[in-house]
């Protein structure tokens, strides 16, 4: 049976999803480009039933420096982070939610280019692949391999970005029936840190060693706040957070505050407080100071990790689709060994999202 034009693009834009390694995925991408163009004003069926929510390709030279002022890690990296998911009926009211991330650990998407420290890997996982009912408005069920939420915290004082769980929710979002317009339930297992693939982590689907609920809350347009219960294999934790919206401060275009408070199996507390300002649209500025106990756990960003440190954040928008990040982060004032005394990071992000939008490939 032929294959029509729009379900050949559609397999040729899943084989390079699959491709592993950057530089093939881009000269993958970058072959098809001209006859998806071509195809953009042809039939779409698929997109009645996909819908790429996430893809970003990036290359990322960081260096690291310990509190003995030994050079760790000076190289360059590269991450491919794709995000989707194939609607069962036209509303997408019942979904497969898939998450395709590089890297191998739970705190960790970026592979290594084999430039400077480290082996090349070319690796790619899905992380994250769960089912997404939603039987009525602002109600919503998932099950399987899911994200982390945390309200206004983040990946800072709660979980990596990247990091993975497998289980159960319950959320919901109805503000005109109920106080809070976020309400979350969570049941599932947190574990396997060196094991990024779903498909050797299904088993994990009937064990339960980690809680979490979630409320959230808008006031006006300028006040979000958050507030959330963990329990992780005994351990007990309290997260709050509170953004607050300024534009019209000349300094600052928000200012967010979160912290912490784990009440047994080494009880102690951590914070951070971060403000951030845009200059004319494309470019982005903020910075902060964090500081997170050395009993934390290192399942928070993988930058910050765990001490008292200072750090710098900004982001440059070269192009629609093309954006440049520094970082920088220096501990200070700690009294006990930590493993990023100095780090910093350049990052280069590809929207390729964007690019098939403007291509007509995508909605």
């Amino acid at each position: 049976m032929a294959l029509s034009d729009s379900n050949l693009l559609y397999f040729m834009q899943m084989g390079c999803i699959a491709t592993r390694g950057l530089p093939r995925i881009l000269a993958c991408f970058f072959l098809i480009m001209p006859s998806a163009s071509a195809q953009a004003g042809r039939s779409k069926e698929y997109l009645r039933w996909f819908d790429l929510q996430y893809a970003t390709l990036s290359a990322r030279y960081r260096y690291v420096e310990s509190s003995a002022l030994v050079t760790t890690t000076n190289q360059m990296q590269h991450r491919e982070s794709f995000r989707g998911r194939l609607k069962f009926d036209r509303q997408g009211r019942f979904s497969l939610n898939a998450g395709v991330f590089s890297g191998r650990q739970f705190i960790g998407s970026w592979n290594n280019t084999g430039w400077g420290t480290g082996a090349g890997q070319s690796n790619l996982a899905f992380k994250q692949l769960f089912v997404a009912a939603a039987p009525a408005k602002g109600l919503t069920l998932e099950y399987g391999g899911l994200y982390i939420l945390r309200g206004e915290s983040t990946e800072i004082t709660s979980y990596d970005d990247d990091g993975y769980i497998m289980g159960e929710r319950i959320n919901l979002k109805q503000p005109g029936r109920f106080f809070f317009d976020e309400i979350s339930v969570t049941y599932a297992y947190l574990g396997d840190i060196s094991i990024p693939n779903i498909n050797k982590r299904f088993h994990r689907l009937k064990q339960s060693n980690y809680h979490q609920f979630l409320i959230a809350k808008k006031i006006g347009r300028r006040v979000g706040i958050s507030l959330d219960y963990t329990f992780q294999d005994g351990k007990e934790t309290m997260r709050e957070a509170v953004k607050l919206t300024i534009p019209e401060m000349r300094l600052l275009d928000f200012i967010r505050f979160e912290n912490y408070q784990r009440t047994d199996v080494n009880p102690d507390y951590g914070f951070a407080l971060y403000g951030e300002k845009v200059l004319r649209r494309r470019i982005t500025l903020g910075g902060g100071y964090a500081q997170v106990d050395p009993h934390h756990g290192n399942l928070n960003a993988d930058r910050f990790l765990t001490g008292k440190r200072i750090f710098l954040m900004s982001s440059f928008q070269i192009l629609p689709e093309l954006s440049f990040a520094p970082y920088l982060t220096r501990g200070v004032a700690n009294h006990v060994p930590i493993t990023q005394h100095v780090r910093l990071d350049f990052v280069l992000n590809y929207n390729l999202l964007k690019s098939l939008q403007r291509a007509g490939l995508i909605l």
